[in-house]
C-alpha cells in the first residue's frame, strides 16, 4: 500500500531485524509544555523513577535473606538505628519532611546528636534481651537461606519490643513522658508474639532447614492491621503513629533494597506503534501521540546519543553520551537477590565494618562470598542487577518494549531536571498523531515543530496520521504532512 508504514520485528523464528526505528508514546500536553518546559522544543526525553511506573514489580527481585550470626547481628543493629531515627523524626514533627533513613547515622541524624554515643548504648539493651538472641541464632541457623515472608513474622513479632528499648531513650532525653504509648507495657507481655514464634522455629530442629513459609500468617496479619487501622482512624488517632508503631517493618525491609544497588531510572520505547489498546493506555485513548526515534546501531546494538549531565571540578557539565536500548524480556525470571552478599551501596572497607564484623570482631563468612574473587562477584552482580531491570511479567508481552536505563551514582539525577537528556532534533524522525488526536492539538504541533526547523536549520520533518487496517488487523500510518525551513507542504505519493 502505497505511503503506508508498518514498523516492527518479524516474528519468523531465526530472523534478526536491523532496527531502524523505535517508538515511544506521550500525551500532547507534555510536548506542548504548558506550565513546564515543552519536551519536543526541549528535545529531551525524561528518564522516570520506577515507583512512577505502572507496572509494581518493576526492578522486583525475590530478596534471599541467608548469613550467619554476624550479619543478623548488624541488621537487627540497623533495625534498631533505623528505627530510633524514625521515631526522632515523629517525635519532633520531622516525620513526613524526612526520608526513610536508608544509611542510619546517630552522629548526624539522632535527637540530640551531641549525644549519639549515649544514644547508641542505651538502644544496644536491645540485644541483652535473650528472644533478641534466640532469633538472631533461628535466623542464622546453618547459615539458612531466609525468605522475606519469614524475616518479616520475626520483625513483626518483636516491633512492639523494639518500640518500647526506644521509647525508653525519648524518655531519658524528655522527648516523650514516661509512660507514655508503649513505653509503660512490662517485657514480657510485649514479647508474647515473639516467644510463640520462637518456640515453633526451634522445635522444628533440622527441619527448619527445608521448611517453607507461605503468606498466610502474613496476610493474617495485614488483614488484622487492616480492620484495626480502620477502627484508629476513626478515632482520629494519628496515621504516621500506626506506620510507626505498626508499619515500619514492612517500610524497613523494603527500603533495606536501596543498599544493595543504586538509584536507577528509566525511559520506554516500543518496537512498534501497531496495537490499539496501546494506543488506548499509553497513546491516552488514542488521542496522543507517538515519537518515531532514529535507531544508531554502529556498535551492534540499537542506541541513540543523548546529553548526559555530569560532575566536572564540582560545576555541572553536560556530555554527548551513546545510550543503548535494552530489550526487555517477559519469559526469563529475574535473579534472586542474596541481599547479605550484595551491599553495593557500601564501599569495601565500609560494608567489612558495618555488616561483616561484629562488636567483638569477629568476621562472617559472608565476607568470602564477596572479597575472595572481586572481578568475578562484580560481573556476577552487575549481570544480575542489570538482567532484573529488564524482565517483566509475561502479562506486559504485548508492549514489546524496550528501554534505556540511567544509573545514579553519589545520588546524582535525584532533580528532575537533571533527567532530562536532549537528544538531537535530527533523530526525531517524525510525530504520529492518534485515530482520535483532535486537530487544534495537531495544528499546535506542527507549528512548533516549524518554529524548530527554521531555527535549527532542518530540511525536513514528517507527520504521520494512524489509522486501522482492518487487512493486517493493526494500527498503522501514513505521512500527512512535511515541515522544513520552507514551510508546511501536504504530502503526496
Amino acid at each position: 500500500m502505497p505511503g503506508v508504514v508498518a514498523n516492527g520485528s518479524s516474528n519468523r523464528p531465526g530472523v534478526t531485524v536491523v532496527l531502524n526505528h523505535l517508538y515511544r508514546f506521550r500525551p500532547v500536553n507534555s510536548l506542548l509544555g504548558g506550565n513546564r518546559e515543552s519536551e519536543l522544543e526541549g528535545c529531551y526525553i525524561y528518564f522516570s523513577p520506577p515507583e512512577k511506573l505502572n507496572d509494581p514489580l518493576e526492578g522486583h527481585r525475590e530478596v534471599i535473606w541467608k548469613g550467619d550470626s554476624v550479619v543478623w547481628e548488624n541488621f537487627f543493629q540497623h533495625f534498631m538505628d533505623c528505627l530510633l531515627i524514625r521515631n526522632t523524626q515523629y517525635f519532633t514533627g520531622e516525620f513526613e519532611a524526612l526520608d526513610f533513613p536508608i544509611y542510619p547515622n546517630y552522629e548526624v541524624q539522632a535527637v540530640p546528636p551531641e549525644n549519639y554515643r549515649e544514644i547508641a548504648d542505651l538502644v544496644l539493651r536491645f540485644f541483652d534481651s535473650p528472644n533478641v538472641k534466640r532469633h538472631i541464632a533461628v535466623l542464622a541457623f546453618k547459615e539458612r537461606e531466609v525468605n522475606q515472608n519469614e524475616l518479616m513474622l520475626h520483625l513483626r513479632s518483636i516491633q512492639s519490643f523494639a518500640m518500647h528499648i526506644i521509647s525508653e531513650v525519648l524518655v531519658s532525653y524528655k522527648l516523650v513522658e514516661k509512660g507514655y504509648g508503649i513505653n509503660g507495657a512490662p517485657h514480657e507481655e510485649l514479647l508474647t508474639v515473639s516467644t510463640n514464634l520462637l518456640n515453633y522455629f526451634e522445635g522444628l530442629g533440622d527441619e527448619l532447614l527445608e521448611a517453607e513459609f507461605d503468606s498466610s500468617a502474613l496476610a493474617f496479619l495485614r488483614s488484622d492491621d487492616l480492620v484495626k487501622g480502620y477502627a484508629r482512624s476513626k478515632i482520629g488517632e494519628p496515621q504516621n503513629w500506626t506506620r510507626l508503631c505498626i508499619d515500619f517493618p514492612e517500610e524497613f525491609l523494603a527500603s533495606r533494597i536501596r543498599l544493595t544497588t543504586s538509584e536507577w531510572f528509566v525511559s520506554c520505547f516500543m518496537e512498534n506503534c501497531e496495537n490499539s489498546a496501546i494506543w488506548g493506555t499509553y497513546g491516552n485513548n488514542h488521542q496522543g501521540v507517538c515519537l518515531k526515534f532514529k535507531v544508531n546501531n554502529d556498535e551492534g546494538q540499537p542506541g541513540i546519543s543523548l546529553m548526559k549531565p555530569g560532575l566536572k571540578q564540582g560545576i555541572k557539565w553536560w556530555t554527548q553520551t551513546k545510550f543503548h536500548f535494552s530489550k526487555v524480556s517477559y519469559t526469563e525470571k529475574s535473579p534472586d537477590l542474596d541481599f547479605f552478599c550484595n551491599l553495593a551501596g557500601y564501599g569495601a572497607q565500609e560494608v567489612i565494618d558495618k555488616w561483616y564484623t561484629d562488636k567483638s570482631g569477629n568476621i562472617s563468612s559472608r565476607k568470602m562470598d564477596v572479597f575472595e574473587n572481586q572481578p568475578q562477584w562484580h560481573a556476577n552482580y552487575h549481570r544480575d542487577n542489570f538482567k532484573s531491570l529488564t524482565v517483566k511479567t509475561r502479562h506486559w508481552s504485548n508492549e514489546q518494549e524496550y528501554r534505556l536505563i540511567l544509573k545514579s551514582q553519589f545520588n546524582s539525577y535525584i532533580d528532575e531536571d537533571d533527567r532530562k537528556l536532549r537528544y538531537t532534533f535530527d533523530d526525531l524522525d517524525g510525530i504520529i498523531f492518534g485515530i482520535k488526536t483532535a486537530d487544534s492539538d495537531k495544528y499546535k504541533l506542527i507549528e512548533m515543530v516549524e518554529r524548530m526547523c527554521q531555527t535549527r536549520n532542518r530540511e525536513e520533518f514528517t507527520f504521520y496520521q494512524s489509522f486501522y487496517d482492518s487487512s493486517a488487523d493493526a494500527i498503522l500510518y501514513r505521512p500527512v504532512a512535511h515541515v522544513g525551513k520552507q514551510g508546511v507542504r501536504t504530502h503526496r505519493d
